[in-house]
């Protein structure tokens, strides 16, 4: 945000933990980064003076003051932009801890599916009438979308077509996709799990009397996603459930052993389809 500073102006752009300020004044410029990485000339409200700057202050000086104003516009513009890039660096630094509650209106995730698969292109309307507004189900899908390596699925059931469709456009993507699901589930009306094996996506499945219960996903083996939500839209539509986003080295390593035990014990080369006396 910008205010007048003496007879001449400052801008001042918050930043969490950091700060930044610009002013000129009578051909002066004053700036302040972080703990004061640099002040040139005499500060129009006070303030500290660095020796390194003062010779380019000076010379602004001289040059008249509609330069020393544009020299201090082109400063603050510069800063700006710098600070800006700062502060995504540091919200990306952050590490993910979100929390999504269902039921989830219906919504449209044309656009995120589209700047996905297109980054940068130009975003095209949809026609259906569903909004795409922020809602659980499309908070879920950019989780799934910032996939850039691997995604390891553990679901019970996968009946969601939206869902599935991420998935796919991972896979298309080049990213690395293993799936675990319930061997009866699985072969359920509206199972997206043929689909995503026809697609060339890896998936296994039980061989036993109990149910592949779990409901978990591991994005890059950094991010884990996880709660009561079953990937269906009966599920995201109407039930109440909770679904935990974290980046958490510890919880990650722990799903990530788990899923790495169960991928093996249901590889197909263990199968026993005859009794051992036979």
């Amino acid at each position: 945000m910008g205010s007048v500073c003496g007879d001449g102006f400052a801008v001042r752009v918050p930043v969490p933990g950091e700060g930044l300020v610009f002013g000129a004044g009578s051909g002066a410029l004053r700036g302040w980064v972080g703990a004061g990485i640099w002040e040139p000339g005499p500060a129009p409200c006070g303030g500290r003076s660095s020796p390194r700057a003062a010779p380019a202050s000076a010379a602004a000086a001289r040059a008249g003051p509609g330069r020393a104003m544009r020299a201090a516009g082109a400063l603050a513009a510069a800063a700006v932009t710098a600070v800006a890039m700062a502060v995504v660096a540091w919200r990306r630094a952050r590490p993910v801890r979100e929390v999504l509650f269902f039921p989830s209106p219906p919504c449209c995730i044309e656009a995120l599916l589209a700047e996905a698969a297109e980054p940068g292109a130009p975003a095209r309307p949809c026609p259906c009438p569903l909004p795409s507004g922020d809602t659980a189900l499309s908070r879920l899908v950019r989780r799934l979308l910032s996939a850039r390596r691997s995604l390891d699925l553990c679901l019970f059931s996968f009946s969601c077509p939206q869902l599935a469709r991420a998935v796919q456009l991972l896979h298309r993507r080049g990213v690395r996709i293993r799936l675990v699901t319930d061997a009866q589930y699985m072969g359920l009306h509206g199972s997206q799990i043929g689909r995503l094996r026809q697609a060339g996506i890896q998936v296994r499945h039980d061989q036993h009397s109990g149910y592949m219960h779990h409901k978990f996903a591991i994005v890059d083996r950094r991010m884990l996603i996880t709660g009561s939500l079953n990937w269906t839209t009966q599920a995201i539509q109407s039930n109440r459930e909770n679904v935990l986003v974290a980046e958490d080295a510890e919880y990650v390593k722990a799903f990530q052993e788990e899923f790495e035990r169960i991928w093996e014990e249901y590889n197909p080369a263990n199968y026993r389809f005859f009794s051992e006396r036979q």
